[in-house]
């Protein structure tokens, strides 16, 4: 669970791993180097291995998960950086399950246990219920551990969607759409959208947006179609689109990476009719005006609050 490629998968692990990973570029990788990869993995397992992420209720859910899909007498193993948490889930495991062994080593930590014949333990029952979709504050979403922004809207976002008006209209794609707050915001405040296509890398994202649209625009969800997709490696051909709005995303994992936003941008940039327009946030100490102006024709500062800056861009009339 959450495995991602590296040089410690020797060839001969191709055989005998089934990766469930739902983050669309680790996904890719794996694939890519030949692993077997499943959104959700089903079955009994002699032995498992989990990945602490950075988010504790994810990574409990995934153990409570991961423990039931073993055979008995199986193994699992839990590793992950310090800095992420390790320690504290390892005391956590300890307590419920009892381990079998640990180690710690180059500010990671490795720890292991057995499944035996007994039932399955009460608080492995709580653990995975910490996953379940949960409400974002009073903002009428839900969400789940995992998922960017699950606890709260992202203020970001949010600066984005005051925007929005009637003048949005047509064909209009959300990139990193997460849990699906730009689309329904869209549907609520643009009358003239006629089709949204929503494109998000991560699963765990993906899985809220037909409850949100239900509850918050039922009368409109049919004009939405989500794809799981890492809209760094572009968007696929299809009709263009006459808007784009876009929170990209700055982290892959702890560190900032302003490269994932210039790729949003030029996927955006690919993807939008003549005159089309994007319409963007992004955190005001990120570098995206060179791509911005090295990619449309026009580009627009139309708002800077709270850290953040919102550009409105018009494209090209050719390419």
């Amino acid at each position: 669970m959450r495995p991602e490629g590296g040089e410690g998968l020797e060839d001969g692990w191709r055989e005998h791993l089934v990766c469930e990973q739902g983050f669309k570029p680790a996904a890719d990788r794996l694939a890519q180097a030949g692993f077997l990869v499943v959104d959700r993995l089903e079955g009994s397992f002699p032995a498992g291995l989990v990945l602490v992420t950075k988010h504790k209720a994810e990574t409990l859910a995934n153990i409570a998960r991961a423990w039931e899909l073993l055979e008995p007498g199986g193994l699992l193993l839990v590793c992950g950086a310090k800095a992420l948490g390790a320690a504290s889930i390892e005391r956590e495991v300890d307590q419920a399950l009892g381990l079998e062994g640990q180690l710690s080593k180059h500010q990671a930590r490795v720890f292991w246990t057995r499944r035996g014949d007994g039932p399955v333990p009460e608080l492995l029952a709580q653990w995975r219920q910490g996953a379940e979709p949960r409400p974002v504050g009073d903002s009428g979403f839900v969400a789940r551990a995992g998922a960017f922004g699950a606890s709260q809207v992202d203020r970001g976002s949010a600066i984005l969607a005051a925007h929005f008006t009637d003048a949005i209209a047509g064909r209009v794609a959300d990139l990193g759409g997460g849990w699906g707050y730009l689309t329904v915001r869209l549907l609520q405040q643009c009358p003239e959208v006629t089709d949204i296509d929503l494109f998000e890398a991560e699963t765990l994202a993906l899985a809220d947006v037909p409850a949100n649209l239900a509850r918050l625009v039922p009368d409109k969800a049919d004009r939405v179609a989500c794809h799981w997709l890492d809209v760094c490696a572009g968007l696929p051909k299809c009709a263009p689109y006459d808007w784009i709005v876009c929170n990209p995303p700055f982290h892959e994992g702890r560190k900032a990476d302003p490269a994932i936003g210039r790729a949003f941008i030029t996927a955006a940039w690919a993807a939008i009719r003549r005159r089309g327009k994007f319409l963007m946030v992004a955190n005001q100490s990120l570098p995206y005006e060179v791509e911005l102006r090295r990619r449309f024709r026009e580009v627009e500062l139309i708002e800077q609050k709270d850290g953040f800056k919102v550009y409105l861009s018009t494209n090209r009339h050719d390419r």
